[in-house]
């Protein structure tokens, strides 16, 4: 549980680090975006020449002996090793934050190495941490989906909410048309909008008020998360609006009803409903755990380009089978000559050897000897 912290006239500091390519490719789009002056984005990663082209303030090349600047070479472990060289500048920036958010790909080097180590480092300075990381197309092959797989396992260990996005999701909902550059804004636009309610909701005194204690006290229950944001227009069915919100077909599936926490923020104009206000809490609490932590603000906006805009952020969703899965495949693809790591072997020679000499010591050992072996098997039966 994260310590609460005392109430002050200041907007809480949010830190968004976009690690390896994917993740300052994210940053790339999140720099077009609104954002408030209380969000700082980060750019980190291996390679000095995509680092380079990152359009954010703040960046940060992290390895630099462990990778000389080019990359980590889809290896993970190389992505954990230049971040635990640079862990004193992460340390550094994370510890201005009150909330954290990391985002990037898994399946390839930096991201899938560096990204659980910064969540790691968050965990040790007490900081909230929700990661939005993607998963690798189909057709990049299963070694490549199981580095995914123990990346968000790994992840899983230190981040309070982890937020998956597998890219086949990219060609199951999106229209088969669609550009590859705009498949991945709509992928990050995720993000992107969540971020601008959040930063909303919490910088700003509502009508009723969702603050940073608030927050905390929902991404406090570990696990996997999901989130979105829906606007609804006038006459618009309110409960396709809350669905959209919470079932965002872009992310990984898992049953909400598993779900110990949840954050709502609903924008609206002054012309909502208490009969909307009531069902947005009571469709959203019956869709979660019975004994969720469901913590639902309202902010009045009069200059709203629609009737209402609801963001949700749903909490500690336990996916074991999945984790039992990751296992098992990690175990199919052991290399065998781990079989034995852990085992005392034995040199059979010596093994006969020690048998016989325990033989020789036994009395009975020469009068058996003497006789045939047949005529012993005899006597036994």
């Amino acid at each position: 549980m994260f310590d609460l912290l005392t109430q002050n006239h200041q907007s809480p500091s949010i830190a968004v680090f976009g690690v390896g390519g994917c993740g300052c490719n994210t940053i790339n789009q999140l720099t077009q975006s609104p954002l408030s002056d209380n969000v700082q984005l980060i750019a980190v990663n291996t390679d000095a020449q995509s680092l380079a082209a990152s359009q954010c303030n703040t960046r940060l090349q992290i390895g630099l002996e462990a990778t000389k600047g080019l990359g980590a070479g889809a290896n993970p472990e190389k992505g954990h090793e230049a971040a635990l060289e640079s862990e004193a500048q992460l340390k550094e920036l994370i510890s201005f934050a009150d909330i954290i958010f990391i985002t990037g790909g898994m399946g390839g080097g930096t991201g899938t190495g560096a990204i659980p180590f910064i969540a790691s480092v968050a965990a040790e300075l007490n900081k909230p941490l929700v990661a939005v990381v993607t998963t690798p197309f189909n057709f990049e092959g299963h070694q490549r989906s199981l580095l995914a797989n123990n990346g968000v396992e790994q992840l899983m260990q230190h981040a309070n909410a982890v937020i998956v996005l597998p890219n086949d999701k990219l060609i199951e909902t999106l229209e088969k048309k669609i550009s590859l550059v705009n498949a991945f804004f709509e992928s990050n636009r995720i993000l992107q909008d969540v971020l601008l309610g959040l930063t909303t909701t919490i910088s700003q005194s509502g009508l009723i008020n969702i603050d940073l204690n608030d927050f905390i006290a929902v991404v406090s229950h570990q696990g996997r998360a999901a989130m979105g944001v829906a606007k609804q227009e006038k006459g618009e069915d309110l409960q396709v609006t809350i669905n959209n919100a919470l079932k965002n077909p872009l992310l990984e599936e898992v049953d909400l009803t598993h779900a110990k926490g949840a954050i709502v923020s609903v924008m609206a104009t002054e012309d909502i409903e208490l009969s909307q206000y009531n069902n947005i809490g009571a469709s959203i609490q019956q869709q979660l755990d019975p004994s969720a932590l469901v913590i639902i603000g309202l902010t009045i906006v009069p200059e709203l380009d629609c009737e209402l805009e609801l963001m949700i952020i749903a909490t500690g969703i336990q996916v074991p089978d999945s984790a039992s899965e990751m296992r098992t495949d990690a175990a199919v693809l052991a290399p065998k000559k781990d079989r034995f790591d852990s085992l005392e072997l034995l040199n059979i020679n010596d093994l006969l050897r020690e048998k016989s000499s325990g033989a020789r010591n036994d009395p009975h050992y020469e009068s058996e000897l003497d006789i045939p072996t047949y005529t012993r098997q005899k006597q036994l039966n």
